[in-house]
């Protein structure tokens, strides 16, 4: 198959320091600025570990090293996707050494009694809004289902209660124990030079230490034997959410993992989707629709999303039934096919061609474990798939391997 733009694997510098930090940096002078981003993996075993590492996460934009950064015209953002805390500086080239040392400053961090304290109180006023929407309700009840039981990475935001209850001293132990360089990715671009700017951060970092544990390396838990789709019934809601999750093909076999990616798209990863096709333009029976892969740990899967009229929530999910079983039997069409592979070859030249975008498409093949040089094999790998590559990673989302729920007022 032939796909034109595809993109070139991006120039990387990548250095891993004496604590197993791994640095990489690449040049991309689109703009005069730099972005960097940090990931560190966080050992969420429960939902006190999710508690406090919350709030420790919410006491760094307040740290003295960020309010000095954002004076001199620095952004900084932080984040937690799953089990990873992400941390990302943004400012213009010539502040690189002060970048540099904010990062130091951040992974040093002491916290009082007033930060922790002042981080609390957003953590608590956070958790109160996250509680307060029906997506997140239905999202928890859905990897319920999947896991029997929610664990604590997969939660999108910790228990009022625990939060509440956090403490400097927990704070403290916590950074202590667990945030450590050990399989920790930093990733910089930018205008810049990647070897130079590579040894600056890495240099700054080389202090960086904390005790080397099996903490960060720990599995998915196994999935619950049972693959159900119930229902839940929410009369005070207006609208009903369906929310189905599968495994996928591993990211491990690049090939497969190509064509599961293939698969999500032709699902219901664009407007012109399956899914979006079937539900929203022909049905008008969902505002919403989608199908996205995501990962847990070592572990990939599908998730499938669709907000839908109570009143229609039962034909939908007749509908994604049968638009899974048929998928998983007869796989894509050709154009579907060769549409897929031309639309995320142009998406992924997109996102290399801004900084942003290159830091952020680097860091998530990092955080994968994928080797940097899938960056461009994996489009690839796109061009040579078959109908029947497709069709088998689909065969992941038959009806009969999905598990979920129907959750609103019952038509």
């Amino acid at each position: 198959m032939n796909a034109p733009g595809l993109p070139n694997s991006p120039d990387l510098i990548t250095h891993t320091g004496s604590n197993n930090l791994t640095v990489t940096a690449s040049a991309l002078a689109t703009v005069p600025l730099v972005q960097a981003h940090l990931a560190i993996p966080l050992p969420l075993r429960d939902a006190n570990d999710l508690a406090v590492l919350d709030v420790l996460a919410a006491c760094w934009p307040d740290l003295p090293a960020c309010a000095r950064f954002e004076q001199h015209g620095g952004t900084v953002g932080i984040s937690r996707r799953n089990q990873w805390l992400m941390l990302s500086l943004s400012c213009t080239a010539d502040r690189l050494l002060l970048l540099a040392e904010t990062l130091t400053a951040i992974v040093a961090a002491a916290y009082t009694p007033d930060l922790v304290g002042g981080a609390v109180s957003k953590s608590v006023q956070q958790a109160g809004l996250v509680d307060a929407q029906p997506g997140v309700y239905s999202i928890r009840r859905m990897w319920e289902l999947y896991y029997g039981h929610l664990p604590a990475f997969a939660d999108p935001a910790p228990r009022l209660d625990l939060v509440s209850k956090v403490t400097a001293d927990q704070v403290a132990d916590a950074h202590r124990r667990h945030l450590s360089p050990h399989d920790a990715h930093l990733v910089i671009v930018g205008d810049l030079e990647p070897n130079q700017a590579a040894t600056i951060l890495g240099d700054a970092l080389a202090h960086w230490s904390a005790p080397s544990s099996d903490d960060t390396a720990f599995r998915a838990p196994a999935r619950a034997a049972n693959r159900l789709i119930v229902d839940d019934d929410r009369p005070e809601w207006r609208q009903s959410h369906i929310r189905l999750a599968a495994a996928s093909p591993t990211r491990q076999d690049q090939r497969a993992f190509a064509a599961a990616q293939i698969a999500s798209l032709v699902l219901g990863g664009s407007l012109s989707s399956r899914i979006t096709t079937t539900l929203r333009e022909e049905k008008g029976l969902a505002y919403r629709a989608s199908a996205s892969l995501t990962d847990h740990l070592d572990q990939d899967l599908l998730v499938i999303e669709a907000d839908v009229d109570p009143v229609g929530s039962r034909e939908a999910m007749t509908l994604l039934s049968k638009l899974l079983a048929d998928f998983a039997t007869e796989g894509p069409t050709e154009h579907e096919l060769a549409t897929a592979v031309t639309y995320i070859a142009g998406k992924y030249a997109l996102n290399l061609g801004s900084q942003g975008g290159r830091a952020a498409c680097v860091l998530s093949y990092l955080t994968a474990g994928i080797p940097l040089a899938g960056i461009s094999g994996l489009i690839e790998d796109m061009k040579a798939l078959t109908r029947e590559d497709v069709r088998s990673a689909a065969a992941f989302y038959h009806p009969d391997q999905v598990s979920g729920l129907i959750c609103g007022p019952q038509p």
